[in-house]
C-alpha cells in the first residue's frame, strides 16, 4: 500500500498580514541585524544573475545559530509596472532544524514586503532628525507600502509620493512627478528600479535618505557626487553594500568623499557603532535585502502562528 505524503503547508499573504504589525516586525528587523553584527546570525553568499533589466537571485540564511533555515529565490522584472503584478516576486522555504525536511513554503511577496519596509522603518526611526516631511520617491508596490508605513509611524506634517507615472492612489496623499520636491523633505525614501539615480544631487543639511533599490551593481538610485558628500552611509551589511549597491560600489571608487566607509545598521542596534551625532549630518541608508531578514521573520510567523 502506498505511503500517502503530506503536502508542506503554504502559509498565505493574508495569514501573514494578520500575524504581522509595523511594531512587531521592526522589532523583529533590529533584532536580526544586531544578531548578525553579533555573529549570532548566519547567511549564505548571495546569488543574482543578470539578464538585461531584469534580475534573478537565491539566498540560505539563518536568523538565530539554532533557528530554521530558509532559502529564498525570486526575480525582479522592473517591467510588471505596467502588467500591475510586483516587479520582485519570491518564494520563501522555510527547513526545519531537526529533521532537514521542508516545513512551510511563504507567500515571498508578503515576506518581503513585511521585512524591506520594517528595516526601512527601524532604520529611519534610528537615524533621522524630527520627521515633518517625508518624500517617497516611485510609488509601486514597495513604495506604496512605504508611503503607508510611513504614515502611521511618523504621522508628518506632509508626506508625498513622487514618480514618473502619476496613478490614481486612495492613500489621500500628495503625488508628483517634480524630483525636486524630494529635497524639501527631512526623510526620502527611494523605492525604485532605475538603473540612473534619482537623487543627483546634494541633499539638504540634516536630510536621511533610505534607499532599497540599489540592490546590485548596476543600479544607482542616488549619484556619486550627491553620495560623495554625505556624512555617513549605513546598510543592513556594511561589507555586502559595499560590494553589491551599486550607489555605494560607484562612490567608493571616489577617492573625494566625506565618509571612509560603509556601516552596518547592526552595530548601531548593538550600541557598537554611533549612528547620527548632530543635527546637520546628511545620512544615506542603503538595503540590499538580506536572507537573515527573511529568516528573522520565518521564525516570527513559525513561533506566532499555527502551521
Amino acid at each position: 500500500m502506498a505511503m500517502a505524503i503530506a503536502q508542506t503547508p503554504f502559509v498565505s499573504a493574508d495569514q501573514i498580514n494578520n500575524l504581522c504589525s509595523y511594531e512587531l516586525i521592526m522589532e523583529n528587523q533590529k533584532q536580526v541585524f544586531k544578531n548578525y553584527f553579533l555573529d549570532e546570525a548566519v547567511m549564505g553568499p548571495r546569488a543574482i544573475l543578470s539578464q538585461n533589466e531584469n534580475a534573478q537571485f537565491s539566498y540560505i540564511a539563518r536568523a538565530s545559530k539554532d533557528g530554521p533555515t530558509i532559502v529564498k529565490f525570486g526575480t525582479v522584472v522592473p517591467s510588471n509596472t505596467s502588467r500591475d503584478i510586483p516587479v520582485v516576486q519570491t518564494t520563501v522555504s522555510v527547513i526545519d532544524a531537526q529533521t532537514g525536511s521542508v516545513k512551510l513554503f511563504l507567500d515571498g511577496e508578503a515576506v518581503t514586503k513585511w521585512r524591506t519596509v520594517c528595516a526601512s522603518m527601524a532604520a529611519a526611526k534610528e537615524l533621522a532628525n524630527t520627521v515633518e516631511k517625508i518624500a517617497v520617491i516611485g510609488v509601486g508596490h514597495q513604495g506604496v507600502a512605504h508611503l503607508q508605513a510611513a504614515q502611521q509611524i511618523f504621522k508628518p506634517k506632509k508626506i508625498i509620493g513622487i514618480d514618473q507615472v502619476l496613478k490614481k492612489n486612495d492613500l489621500g496623499i500628495e503625488t508628483t512627478q517634480d524630483i525636486q520636491a524630494a529635497y524639501d523633505c527631512d526623510l526620502i525614501f527611494i523605492c525604485t528600479n532605475s538603473q540612473e539615480p534619482v537623487i543627483k544631487s546634494a541633499l539638504n543639511s540634516g536630510s536621511t535618505c533610505i534607499s532599497i533599490g540599489s540592490f546590485a551593481p548596476n543600479r544607482l538610485e542616488v549619484s556619486v557626487s550627491a553620495l560623495s558628500v554625505a556624512d555617513k552611509v549605513f546598510g543592513d551589511d556594511a561589507k555586502t553594500i559595499s560590494e553589491q549597491s551599486g550607489s555605494v560600489v560607484k562612490t567608493l571608487e571616489n577617492y573625494e568623499r566625506s565618509w571612509q566607509y560603509a556601516q552596518s545598521i547592526g552595530g548601531v542596534y548593538a550600541g557598537k557603532i554611533k549612528g547620527r551625532e548632530s543635527k546637520e549630518q546628511v545620512i544615506f541608508y542603503f538595503s540590499v535585502g538580506l536572507g537573515i531578514q527573511d529568516a528573522a521573520l520565518a521564525e516570527f510567523i513559525l513561533t506566532n502562528g499555527k502551521f
